[in-house]
């Protein structure tokens, strides 16, 4: 049969990929929902052989309780989360014009030959932050995005059930259009991926969680900055974006503690960011995420801008692990050659070895 040759079996995957490509408008909560599978698998895995049940049925356990703990954190937090955004809503205008107003001394600008007060130019930045990011406020556009949210997260939701029950099978049936002579290399090759992005994903969520839970306490207790809550999930969730979140978080809290404290809380906010951002690099990293993930920086940065051209935020997120897939694709397709083997004389000392050291990237 036609479809049993190998042209035929590959014409099939590169048909399948380019399905997704042209859906990829439709793909952010599959691929959240992918992650959130692939970090829980193990601990399904794991379940599953100590306890002899079928793992169908504690997968769906694994499931309940992820579910009943994100409603929960909701129910506990969505309340202060949704007086913080309504409060971040009526007073951002307010908090623009105060840091403007802090910087030029309340003295008028001079720009292009016209001069402004500092509040009339607080205003205008305003007026541009909200043609940029949008009117949340607008009723027709918060109902467009409340049914848009509230519809990608029962996507994620449903597609997290089957990917943990299922989702360890789909593998098994790609691989079925893989012709037979290339299913070892595929097989392989998988395999080391799989090991470096389940690590790399669950240390990252790890972090995401960790960055938050210590952010909010500084944020909170330590300064008393407004829309505490909201600044440390943002913080906990650039930070998984490679040299760029890390900078915009640092820079959102900085900006609103100027304007509650002027200069001294902002860079007391400053050093706080850069004391826990080399905390994070030098202890938190290599014990959560270890070296699993080796990418030179100027391919991360690369990868980082290719990823928010092709897919935004998510494309951002998803860079560095998808570059480090394809390092393993290169490596295995072509290794680097061993070095030739040195003859040693009786007496002699062999010649020392250089290490080279290899980078972490986050």
């Amino acid at each position: 049969m036609i479809f049993g040759t190998s042209v035929s079996k590959w014409l099939v995957l590169a048909a399948l990929v380019t399905l997704l490509w042209v859906a990829r408008g439709v793909l952010p909560p599959f691929i959240i929902a992918a992650i959130l599978a692939y970090v829980l698998n193990p601990l399904v895995d794991e379940l599953a052989d100590r306890s002899g049940a079928p793992r169908r049925l504690v997968a769906f356990g694994v499931f309940l309780v992820v579910l009943v703990a994100i409603g929960g954190l909701l129910w506990l937090a969505g309340a202060r989360l949704n007086a913080e955004l309504r409060a971040l809503e009526r007073e951002g205008p307010s908090i623009i014009e105060s840091v403007v107003e802090k910087l030029t001394g309340g003295a008028n600008i001079d720009l292009l030959g016209q001069s402004t007060s500092s509040r009339d130019l607080g205003r205008r930045l305003d007026v541009a932050l909200r043609d940029e990011l949008g009117t949340p406020s607008q009723a027709i556009q918060a109902v467009s995005v409340g049914f848009e949210l509230l519809l990608g997260l029962v996507l994620v939701f449903l597609s997290l059930a089957y990917m943990l029950m299922d989702g360890h099978t789909f593998f098994r049936y790609v691989l079925r259009f893989v012709p037979l002579d290339h299913r070892a290399h595929i097989e392989r090759i998988s395999d080391e991926i799989h090991r470096v992005l389940g690590r790399y994903l669950r240390g990252q969520l790890l972090l995401i969680c960790l960055m938050s839970i210590v952010t909010f306490s500084i944020l909170e207790w330590g300064f008393h900055l407004p829309y505490a809550l909201w600044v440390a999930i943002l913080t906990g969730l650039l930070e998984i974006i490679p040299l760029i979140g890390p900078i915009a978080a640092g820079a959102i809290a900085c900006t609103i503690g100027f304007a509650q404290g002027g200069a001294p809380q902002a860079a007391e906010l400053a050093i706080v960011y850069f004391v826990l951002r080399q905390v994070e690099d030098q202890l938190v990293m290599p014990i959560v995420v270890g070296r699993a993930v080796h990418v030179h920086p100027l391919v991360t940065i690369f990868a980082v801008l290719t990823g928010e051209r092709i897919g935004g935020v998510l494309g951002m997120i998803l860079a560095v692990p998808i570059a480090a897939a394809i390092k393993v694709v290169l490596d295995y397709a072509y290794p680097q050659p061993k070095p030739p083997r040195r003859i040693e004389l009786p007496g002699q000392a062999p010649p020392p070895t250089e290490r080279v050291p290899e980078v972490a990237t986050h």
